[in-house]
């Protein structure tokens, strides 16, 4: 079998080589699995497996933050190379140590946590359990987790947890008796600023991705940096932004995170802020790229309300995965370089629009010019709309789903990936009023990249999707069929 017919096929690690692992991350990439389309399943294992490790932790000084896009820090120090640590465990053998020298005397602590893990932690049972014992080896300090994420690695046993661990000032909220469930442990008001743009607060995140076959390093973390910022993004954090890298390789490879350090340094764009890369040995098949990332900006902590007349509003069209991924195993490259071209982009333009278009840091909000509420639309794709606004008490009632050009037509003919929506380096939705929405699509027109679409409403039904499309999204999203249909009125 040719290396090339093993690309186009999904082949395996092993297929492509006398039992070594590649030194590149394109030989050993898979295009069904690339990006996005790795990661832990959240519906079925990730949201349950939070309601498991909260109650585990409840003896501890260790609690969760919200599964929002980002942790938002107050008055913090995070950014500063010397306040913030790293440290990686074999999940079921061993635990983390208290953060920053576990000083409990010290400021709060935020962490930020990715996990790698094989397919016997694929079950909310088993990988709650996991992470819940690891992240009770922090215990000590006031920590909350800021951000956790997970992704799946193939033919792995186990898992890697890693984790980076940011001071910020003030108190974090959450003490160790209980009394606050944690929830909006990493978010306040803060009496001092953090530079000038960024009324106090910055926004973190960390996300790893599955490499990309016949991409270059560089591109690789180009692409999981801007995927990991874009979370930040929708925080409105556009500002200052510090990456740390974080490259997961098989056994067997050896690679330098100073090389690694340098693939990103060469692939971000030149205003960002690079760390020292994190290099992980897993034992499973693939190459993943990842990143933490922290950034300052018109960063709103505590939200603001959601008026009861509300859209939604995509700022480009989805398939930018999927495109990437059906170019390359039908070789269609003009679909191949529509997906990279979107891959690479960096989303911060739409993002700064979509950020001015909120209260600035003490105005009140106005819903007929503000938008109420912005999230990344990459790794649940269409349904993390839904999800967002179901935990409010609505549901979305999907009247489209835009689809970049020519992915309906690729992925017809028997789309791979359970969900065709899903994205790496995805648009954002953006919710609010028809004015207030009316107001921001004008804005976005002028930005090179956005091409905003209003998807649907929310109204008070009783699912967090409601199919007002006649059935169209089944075709690409494996959930949909599932999605009760709404009826003629709202």
């Amino acid at each position: 079998m040719s290396w090339s017919r093993a690309v186009a096929d999904g082949g395996r690690d092993r297929d492509r080589s006398a039992g070594a692992p590649s030194v590149t991350p394109a030989a050993g990439a898979d295009p069904r699995r690339c990006g996005c389309a790795g990661k832990t399943p959240l519906d079925r294992v990730v949201l349950p497996a939070r309601d498991r490790i909260r109650d585990a932790l409840n003896e501890t000084s260790v609690r969760l933050g919200t599964d929002s896009d980002a942790a938002i820090l107050r008055n913090p120090t995070a950014i500063d190379p010397t306040d913030r640590a790293v440290d990686t465990v074999a999940l079921g053998e061993e635990q983390p140590t208290a953060p920053l020298s576990g000083d409990a005397g010290g400021g709060p602590v935020v962490t930020l946590a990715c996990a790698f893990v094989g397919d016997d932690l694929a079950d909310p049972d088993a990988l709650g359990d996991a992470l819940a014992t690891a992240y009770a080896g922090l215990d000590g300090p006031v920590v909350t987790i800021g951000k956790g994420h997970a992704v799946q690695i193939p033919d792995l046993d186990g898992g890697l947890l890693w984790l980076e661990h940011l001071r910020q000032g003030g108190d974090s909220g959450s003490d160790r008796d209980g009394d606050n469930d944690g929830d909006r442990g990493n978010v306040g008001r803060a009496d001092a600023g953090f530079g000038t743009e960024s009324a106090g607060f910055v926004a973190a995140n960390v996300d790893a991705i599955h490499a990309f076959p016949e991409l270059s390093p560089p591109e690789q973390a180009r692409i999981a940096a801007l995927n990991a910022c874009n979370d930040v993004y929708a925080a409105g954090a556009t500002a200052d932004r510090v990456v740390r890298p974080m490259v997961a390789v098989p056994a067997g490879v050896d690679l330098p995170p100073s090389r690694a350090t340098d693939w990103y340094r060469a692939g971000v764009p030149n205003e960002v802020s690079v760390l020292p890369a994190s290099v992980l040995t897993h034992g499973g098949e693939s190459w993943l790229f990842g990143a933490s990332v922290t950034a300052g900006g018109n960063v709103d902590p505590t939200g603001s309300p959601l008026p009861d007349d509300c859209d939604v509003l995509l700022t480009r069209p989805l398939g930018g995965l999927a495109a990437f991924a059906l170019g390359q195993i039908d070789g269609g490259r003009g679909l191949r370089e529509l997906g990279r071209d979107r891959l690479t982009r960096d989303a911060r333009p739409v993002a700064e629009v979509l950020a001015a278009c909120r209260p600035e840091p003490d105005e009140p909000f106005d819903p007929a010019r503000h938008l109420a509420r912005v999230t990344d639309v990459s790794g649940e794709g269409i349904g993390g709309v839904g999800r967002l606004v179901a935990g409010e008490g609505r549901s979305l009632r999907l009247d489209r789903l835009p689809l970049l050009p020519g992915v309906a037509d690729a992925a017809a003919g028997g789309w791979t990936i359970p969900d065709a929506t899903v994205e790496t380096n995805g648009p954002f939705a953006a919710i609010g009023t028809p004015s207030a929405l009316a107001r921001a699509s004008e804005r976005l027109r002028s930005v090179e990249g956005a091409d905003p679409v209003r998807v649907g409403t929310l109204d008070r039904g009783d699912a967090p999707i409601r199919d007002a499309t006649g059935g169209d999204p089944a075709r690409f999203i494996e959930a949909a069929a599932r999605w009760p249909a709404a009826g003629e009125d709202r």
